[in-house]
């Protein structure tokens, strides 16, 4: 009888690891810099856009079920000193539809195939906020959050 309860046993542990079950996952990337250069604050100066720099991969394997979306709950303000200025930001484009600061983010659109997927991020300086401000290098560090 102990004999055959073994038997059993081996038999059920090796049915239970040849059915584990890959983990979904994606990768971000980390580092992107999204800079808007060196602005000139004149009555005359329109709203300041870039997408230079703004790019960084995710990488979601194919097990990966619901499409990745993105949101920011940092608040979008570059500062100098005491000195703050709004930005926006976008996934879309520039100028586009605004990153949500709260779950659900803006759906990516991405393949989920295993491989390096680029994202680039948009943002806005409206000339209404820094035309007041004075001269500085104004900086901000953001953080993303990925949902899948």
């Amino acid at each position: 009888m102990k004999l055959m309860l073994r038997g059993l046993l081996a038999s059920m542990v090796a049915a239970a690891c040849t059915h584990a079950l890959a983990v979904p996952t994606c990768t971000v990337a980390t580092g992107a810099t999204l800079s808007f250069g060196a602005v000139v604050a004149l009555a005359s100066t329109g709203n300041v856009t870039t997408n230079s720099g703004g790019s960084f991969w995710v990488n979601c394997t194919s097990d990966v079920i619901a499409a990745p979306s993105l949101y920011s709950a940092t608040p979008r303000a570059l500062t100098s000193g005491g000195n703050s200025l709004a930005f926006a930001l976008s996934a879309v484009a520039p100028g586009g539809a605004e990153l949500p600061t709260a779950s659900p983010g803006a759906p990516l659109g991405i393949t989920r195939n295993g491989t390096n997927q680029t994202v680039t991020l948009h943002g806005r300086i409206y000339s209404s906020n820094f035309r007041s401000l004075p001269a500085g290098a104004y900086a901000s560090s953001i953080a993303l959050t990925l949902e899948y």
